[in-house]
């Protein structure tokens, strides 16, 4: 047998193995770059056919503590896009251009600039984070799956994902989001839930697209995204309490005195039932504007000064409120401003006393905009009625204890001190109407 072996050449054994060895067929039947550019193919055919465009639930930043946005697209077979966007006007719409590309996947992004959609990533915006920062959105998405009912994004920097499903052909944009917008108002009259389940009670707090779940301290430490919903709002990922799941919430006005929001999902056993702070954390709760004309007329001196020398610089004031904001630094209670040269807070630290009491004290803390202003152009006057250099003790009255559209602010040892803070915007709030 050695003998055998010896006299058989290398080549004929490796003809030999060979002739044995299987054959190993390809998984695909294509090859890479045609399997890649039909998947693109395949998702530019999607994205062109709806009639009416698409609405895109478009969460930005990595932690998405903004909440969700509602953005209608409409994209061409010659790679334009059209974008509207609750964020602004109804009726106002941009265009731009989108690309499909390989990128270690399918991707879609949105290549020039569009000032509706950019918006959610320019890093200059006053908004979100603040100038630097912003929204910290995207506008590259690696596409995790396309059918003609649901296109699943996942932003390329922040890893949040993005769902876009075909806009009814029935409905016009305009009326979407104005609907949207009225929807936002109504949810912003309910900031104080509980929920109560089988047995079981938890404290939430709901603002600015983010519901908070509170601890048995009562510290805000686990949040709920959410996107606001002709009806009411879906949650990013569902809420846990206990041993329910809630992936969204409508409001039933037929339950209890007041109604209730009722989990969108059947699986879910409680509801979310509104309650109703106290007066002093009403304040601490949602937005409140000054004008000027609403101060003692000791206030009206300190904020005509503010505004004397904004018009030697040519700038003027939007509208300044105090309220809740987040940042790069953290959360802060604060004096909020927007001014021609941007926007701005100064934090406050409040102390709640009673029921219709609160304490109020400049925090010494802001960014850089607003330290400006504060320090070079007078805006440590606007605080001085509040409790700028000494805290201020302020009793407080409203109209409506549940949906209050005012609160007094009465300063308790100094009876010509006082102003009224209002729910409504009040636009350029350094000119007086009188």
């Amino acid at each position: 047998m050695k003998s055998i072996c010896k006299n058989i050449g290398l080549s004929a054994l490796l003809t030999l193995f060979c002739a044995c060895a299987p054959q190993i067929e390809s998984v695909f039947d294509d090859t890479s770059a045609n399997r890649i550019d039909a998947d693109l193919e395949n998702i530019y055919e999607i994205l062109v056919s709806p009639a009416n465009g698409w609405l895109m639930e478009y969460y930005p930043s990595a932690e998405r503590v903004f909440g969700g946005f509602n953005v209608l697209m409409s994209f061409t077979p010659d790679y334009k896009v059209t974008v509207a966007s609750e964020s602004f006007a109804s009726d106002k719409t941009a265009v731009s251009t989108y690309t499909l590309k390989q990128s270690a996947g399918s991707v879609l992004a949105f290549d020039t600039y569009n000032e509706i959609f950019h918006y959610y990533a320019e890093p200059e915006t006053g908004f979100g984070y603040g100038v630097g920062y912003g929204f910290e959105g995207d506008f590259e998405f690696l596409v995790v799956s396309a059918t003609e009912d649901k296109i699943v994004l996942k932003g390329k920097k922040t890893g949040s994902y993005a769902y876009m499903t075909p806009f009814s052909p029935s409905m016009k944009w305009k009326e979407y989001l104005d609907e949207i917008r009225e929807e936002t108002t109504f949810l912003e009259n309910y900031y104080r839930l509980q929920y109560r389940g089988d047995g079981d009670i938890y404290e939430a707090r709901m603002s600015n697209h983010l519901l908070y779940v509170l601890s048995g301290s009562g510290e805000r430490n686990t949040y709920y995204p959410f996107i606001v919903t002709l009806m009411g709002c879906k949650f990013y990922t569902p809420v846990s309490l206990g041993g329910d799941r809630v992936e969204g919430i409508v409001f039933n006005p037929g339950i209890g005195e007041d109604g209730a929001f009722i989990p969108t999902n059947d699986d879910a056993s409680g509801m979310f039932i509104p309650t109703y702070p106290s007066l002093n954390e009403m304040v601490t709760s949602k937005n409140w504007f000054f004008g000027i004309d609403n101060f003692s007329p000791w206030g009206q001196e300190l904020w005509a000064q503010v505004r004397d020398e904004l018009d030697a610089m040519g700038e003027k004031m939007t509208y300044c409120h105090l309220g809740n904001v987040s940042n790069i630094y953290g959360d802060y209670f604060a004096f909020n401003f927007l001014c021609t040269s941007g926007t701005g807070f100064l934090s406050i630290n409040y102390e709640y006393i009673g029921e219709d009491q609160i304490a109020l004290q400049f925090g010494e803390e802001g960014n850089i905009t607003a330290k400006e202003y504060y320090t070079e152009h007078k805006f440590n006057l606007l605080l001085t009625p509040l409790g700028n250099e000494k805290k201020r003790t302020f009793t407080l009255t409203t109209d409506d204890k549940k949906d209050p559209k005012w609160i007094k602010f009465v300063d308790n040892s100094d009876p010509d001190n006082y102003f009224t803070l209002y729910r409504n915007v009040i636009y350029y709030p350094l000119n007086s109407s009188n």
